[in-house]
């Protein structure tokens, strides 16, 4: 009885240790990739120039942060914010950045709060700004609660002074139920001297806003556009005036727009005089500011009912050898991104 005892504990034990790797291996077999994340998009190219492959990290929902409690449904990405394209403060550290949420579009008219804490404990001041309601923008301190559009989404740009650099956790969260969450990392560089020239984020951007009554949540928006462009030159030309315009990007929005420019540049505002009257274009002094120690500047543009196409921004400096530098600025129609 002992011996056979003694065989049958040998045959189990061998049992459990061949199983184990094969457990093991089954895990990984099923495995699947997070929506979002490097093997999702690589899987999915339609996707590639999509907000939710904007950021996209091995790991991740999107962005370069944790996704621990985020959801498929819903993603949230901050541009500019990748390896190519840092966000580089400017100025007195300034962060001039435009945050996507994409949900699904079963969720349009609800409610979405942007957040970050961290943020909010890095910077001197931090706020959030949306056109939703029209101009001039409705700001908001440390958070914002704005209404999600017929094709699930929106979009806001953040604004923060006197900036820690390096990586803050960014939030978006349904106010209703099912309450999903997704989370990114904003990340911060110090100024730094970078290459020459004009580049605005995001690009292909999707208009957000398809309701301007006030009604339930209130209104998402109408075909609006947020963006930031960032200047950059040699850093001999430091506290020079640079300055920005873009006839083409003026002229889309019909109902109304807004250049406002960094490091204590004052704004520049149009809009529609009355029902059926275009905005039109700037006809007075171009948007100005003055270029940091590291030869870089910052604007950011909302635009109001803007047709979808290409429109060329130009920056000039006004200094030494008048240096300008053009970008195309792409608009998508408003459309289901998820």
């Amino acid at each position: 009885m002992n011996v056979r005892h003694s065989r049958l504990a040998r045959l189990v034990a061998l049992t459990v240790v061949v199983s184990m790797p094969l457990l093991g291996m089954a895990g990984v077999a099923s495995a699947k990739a997070t929506r979002g994340s490097q093997a999702w998009c690589a899987a999915h190219p339609a996707k590639a120039n999509k907000p939710i492959c904007a950021n996209a990290t091995p790991g991740g929902n999107s962005g370069t942060g944790p996704v621990v409690g985020t959801s498929p449904d819903i993603s949230v990405t901050v541009s500019p914010n990748t390896t190519l394209d840092p966000l580089v403060e400017t100025g007195q550290s300034e962060i001039h950045a435009v945050v996507q949420v994409e949900t699904l579009s079963s969720f349009a008219g609800d409610v979405v709060n942007i957040s970050s804490s961290q943020l909010v404990a890095s910077c001197n001041t931090l706020s959030f700004e949306t056109i939703q309601a029209g101009l001039p923008p409705r700001v908001s301190p440390d958070n914002i609660s704005v209404v999600l559009d017929d094709d699930g989404n929106v979009t806001v740009v953040v604004d923060g002074s006197n900036c820690a650099p390096g990586g803050s956790v960014v939030e978006a969260d349904l106010e209703s139920a099912p309450y999903l969450t997704a989370l990114t990392t904003l990340n911060a560089m110090p100024p730094v001297t970078t290459t020459p020239g004009v580049v605005g984020f995001p690009n292909d951007e999707v208009e957000t806003g398809d309701t301007t009554a006030v009604v339930g949540n209130g209104p998402s928006g109408n075909s609006d556009v947020y963006a930031v462009f960032y200047v950059e030159d040699n850093p001999v030309y430091a506290e020079a005036t640079v300055e920005i315009d873009s006839t083409q990007l003026e002229a889309r929005c019909g109902d109304g727009w807004i250049w406002e420019p960094g490091n204590g540049g004052t704004p520049v505002t149009q809009v529609s005089p009355g029902p059926g009257i275009p905005a039109g274009i700037n006809t007075g002094p171009e948007p100005q500011t003055t270029l940091d120690d590291d030869g870089n500047a910052v604007f950011v543009f909302k635009g109001i009912s803007c047709a979808a196409g290409d429109s060329s921004v130009i920056a000039d400096v006004l200094a030494g050898t008048h240096d300008t530098f053009t970008f195309t600025y792409t608009i998508v129609a408003p459309q289901p991104t998820i």
